[in-house]
């Protein structure tokens, strides 16, 4: 029992990890820092690669565990909160934008959107374990 304990919560910790990796990207996206957003988004990567490892090694959907089901919940909503505000802070980006006398985008407009759509993970599919 204790070798399925441990998994179990090798994958807690996994998604714990993932966890404070969005909100990391929360506060990146916020202060409009985009070296720490590319940086995050790398990390992010390899944390889900982490997360669905030690998922695939439980033999019992961890969604059947209230703890790991309010975890689960709580990643993919970040997630998509985190999107939501990447989102508005490109629009934001492209109003100025709009106002530029050559009608091309600033770098920092071109970074952010490179940031998230080289980001191919659809979080909620992979997680969302159902």
């Amino acid at each position: 029992m204790s070798g399925k304990s441990s998994m179990f919560d090798s994958f807690l910790l996994a998604l714990e990890t993932h966890e404070n990796l969005l909100h990391a990207e929360t506060q990146a996206i916020a202060a409009k820092h985009l070296d720490t957003i590319d940086s995050i988004l790398s990390q992010k990567e390899e944390s889900l690669e982490i997360v669905l490892s030690e998922k695939g090694k439980l033999e019992t959907d961890p969604r059947l565990f209230a703890k790991a089901d309010e975890l689960i919940d709580r990643v993919i909503e970040l997630q998509k909160r985190n999107a939501e505000l990447f989102k508005k802070l490109v629009d934001v980006q492209s109003e100025k934008n709009d106002g530029n006398e050559d009608g091309q985008f600033k770098p920092v407009d071109k970074r952010l959107k490179k940031a998230y759509s080289t980001n191919n993970f659809n979080y909620n599919s992979r997680i969302n374990i159902k």
